[in-house]
């Protein structure tokens, strides 16, 4: 008789679910659990659905997160776009969803965020934006060929007549210059930026394993653009982009996810996921929809007693933050970011 046990994440045989399991992602890695939890200091365990007295068919990573505001709650998982249950069939049983929720009520009702559709009683769905997944192929020639001409094609090679060059890299020795260059990026959209705690345990976990890799992009000498990708189980997945505003007439940009795509291509990736795009950000939208590919409904589903969200930063500290050195930005991400979760 099947039944939902507590695991640690990094338990054997839930990575060998998330070797098995064909919907299973980088964010279900026990990498990435473990830099999430280690940086906020949040408990993080895995939901598993035992078939048999040793055999997990699948299963919720979860952390436990508590804000003052808002009080104590399950997420699975903070800071990630798309997290579903997975399990080694690739078939969520609905019994599963059942005994989720009954471990859940069992234990004082605290509310439970699972960034995926969920089906059960009490589920609350919220659709929080869109996800832009494009489909890729053996054949990168063939792919760029289908890509937008002016909006894609042209900027590509427009960056690589200009001189832009795009190297990948595991090193910590690309940490500096990525940090650097996400910072400037984050203080000019006015939005804190992550504890450097946290990108270091992106290296260390993530980064240098080889579950991941920054490319970045120059002009000489001169870093004009970089981006951190998430790679597991033939899934390529864009997390983090920066730039230099001051050199946008290059293209930079372009030509980093096109070098990642090409990349996938050619290391047997079946997807390339360009991540969570806010409702309302249309113009972030309109850049990722011009790759191709399919936008998906982005459906967070909410049991229990929803609290409060703020839609975003506010604008008062958005100001603040955009009129401010670097270093303000940071204080604030140390500050703020853990009950962001």
């Amino acid at each position: 008789m099947p039944e939902l046990v507590v695991c640690r994440p990094d338990d054997p045989e839930w990575l060998r679910v998330v070797r098995e399991s064909p919907a299973a992602t980088a964010f279900h890695h026990p990498a990435w659990i473990a830099a999430v939890s280690e940086t906020y200091g949040y408990p993080a365990f895995v939901l598993g659905w035992r078939t048999s007295a040793s055999r997990l068919a699948g299963g919720l990573p979860v952390v436990q997160v508590s804000n003052p505001l808002g009080g104590r709650k399950l997420v699975s998982l903070p800071f990630t776009d798309h997290c579903p249950p997975v399990f080694e069939d690739g078939m969520v049983p609905p019994d599963f969803v059942d005994a989720v929720l009954r471990w859940r009520t069992d234990r004082g009702g605290p509310r439970l965020e699972v960034r995926a559709p969920l089906d059960g009683g009490g589920a609350q769905p919220l659709v929080v934006g869109t996800r832009q997944v494009v489909a890729l192929d053996p054949d990168s020639d063939a792919l760029f060929r289908r890509l937008h001409r002016n909006r894609i094609q042209k900027r590509v090679r427009r960056a690589r007549e200009l001189g832009v060059d795009v190297t990948l890299s595991r090193s910590r020795d690309e940490l500096e210059t990525f940090y650097r260059l996400h910072c400037e990026t984050r203080r000019r959209q006015g939005v804190p930026v992550q504890p450097r705690r946290f990108i270091e345990r992106l290296w260390e976990r993530l980064v240098e394993p080889g579950l991941g890799f920054v490319l970045t992009a120059r002009l000489g000498e001169l870093a004009v653009a970089t981006a951190l990708f998430l790679v597991w189980n033939r899934g390529l997945i864009y997390k983090y982009g920066a730039s230099d505003s001051s050199r946008w007439n290059l293209g930079a940009n372009f030509l980093v996810h096109w070098t990642a795509i090409e990349w996938g291509c050619g290391n047997g990736c079946r997807t390339y996921d360009l991540g969570r795009t806010d409702a309302g950000h249309e113009s972030l939208r309109a850049f990722k929809a011009a790759w191709g590919g399919d936008e998906l409904p982005l459906v967070y589903t909410h049991i229990g007693r929803q609290a409060s969200r703020l839609g975003g930063t506010p604008s008062s500290l958005a100001g603040v933050i955009r009129h401010s050195p670097t270093v303000v930005c940071r204080a604030l991400g140390e500050l703020l970011y853990r009950y962001a979760a």
